[in-house]
């Protein structure tokens, strides 16, 4: 909103939610509101859009603006942005949508939007949101879209963000576990003797995501006693995450350096499963017998699981169920500025499949923390 309109809005939502004014109540007029803020008609005009956005004022033909039913508050309209469609893996997960929706209610409609991995659409379809009464968004990351991303949050609008959160940003967030679960299935191979342990992943610096898994594995290594990790990890380039031939080849490559050294890798952990299948192909063509790792991203059935492959299983269900109530209490928080609230982070814990005799036992969650703020 243009400056000034925002607290004007504000204004006029606190005197809704104390009771000064009622449901059916008129608004004052565009030209009344800018004469007693001393703005333009513009800003009046916009910080009354604000409060039609939030739902807290409707206009009636013949009678204007006035403040809205209580009833009427609640949202009708989420848009869910994403980086990318990936059908063929199952992303985004069907299993996160029916728990946004379980959330969210049968009333509320989900716009799913496509940002296609690039900046600059996911910059123009947050310019383009119009209408919506929330957004929840697995955000490209780029620093560039961060303060677009803000001023959104600032603005009022309910924000919720999922899987990674760009650095600097406030705003709700609901991620796995990524943190705990690296560290479980890291010790579940080191409790088999394993210690050169090896990590892959795409060069992602702006993933948050990407950044706990790789501080959990340092931090498993640690612990047995191997300060030097380095030698043991590969950063691929994101880009080949869209071409399959040259990241077998990467692989494949890779491992053949890792396992051939001096000090050869004994075990791998994959930050995702794109990593464990291309491993799984070249191990087999290379005559390796190497237990990985992996954070499960695709459905169990796309990925051969020999016995030694342990799988972290994020709780898609449960992610987009916790995205939908961090929606709901912010919807129910409109008349607050959005400043004056602390951004509040979920993470959701994972469960750890464990190969072979031991899957019976394997764990049904490995951590579990409460909501809590995102530090600064």
């Amino acid at each position: 909103m243009a400056k000034g309109s925002k607290e004007i809005a504000e204004d006029i939502a606190r005197r809704i939610a104390e009771g000064d004014l009622l449901p059916g109540a008129r608004l004052d007029s565009g030209e009344a509101i800018a004469a007693a803020w001393g703005v333009s008609r513009h800003t009046a005009h916009r910080a009354v859009e604000e409060l039609q956005r939030q739902g807290l004022v409707v206009r009636q033909r013949r009678w204007g603006t006035v403040v809205a039913p209580r009833e009427t508050k609640t949202a009708r309209r989420i848009a869910l942005m994403v980086d990318r469609f990936a059908p063929a893996v199952n992303f985004p997960p069907a299993e996160m949508l029916r728990g946004l929706q379980d959330g969210l209610g049968e009333s509320v409609d989900l716009l799913v939007i496509d940002s296609r991995s690039d900046p600059a659409t996911e910059a123009r379809r947050l310019a383009d949101l119009r209408n919506v009464d929330g957004l929840v968004i697995v955000p490209t990351a780029d620093p560039a879209n961060t303060p677009r991303l803000q001023r959104l949050v600032d603005s009022g609008l309910p924000v919720v963000v999922l899987d990674r959160i760009p650095e600097g940003l406030r705003v709700d967030a609901v991620t796995s576990d990524n943190e705990g679960a690296t560290l479980a299935a890291l010790r579940a191979l080191e409790d088999r003797g394993h210690r050169r342990i090896g990590f892959f992943s795409f060069h992602k610096p702006g993933f948050s995501s990407v950044r706990e898994r790789h501080e959990a594995y340092v931090a498993a290594l640690q612990e047995v006693g191997l300060t030097e990790h380095a030698p043991y990890e590969r950063w691929f380039a994101r880009e080949l995450d869209s071409d399959a031939t040259r990241l077998f080849q990467s692989v494949s490559d890779a491992l053949v350096a890792l396992t051939h050294g001096p000090q050869p890798i004994t075990a791998l952990f994959c930050v995702q499963d794109v990593f464990a299948a291309a491993t799984l192909e070249s191990s087999m063509r290379l005559g390796l017998d190497l237990p990985l790792a992996t954070f499960n991203d695709w459905p169990a059935a796309m990925l051969r699981t020999p016995p030694g492959t342990l799988r972290i299983v994020q709780r898609a269900h449960d992610i987009g169920l916790q995205a939908a109530q961090l929606l709901h209490d912010r919807i129910g928080a409109a008349s607050i500025p959005s400043a004056s609230l602390e951004p509040r982070l979920v993470r959701v814990p994972a469960a750890l499949v464990l190969p072979g005799p031991e899957r019976a036992h394997a764990p049904a969650a490995l951590y579990h923390r409460p909501t809590e703020a995102i530090p600064q």
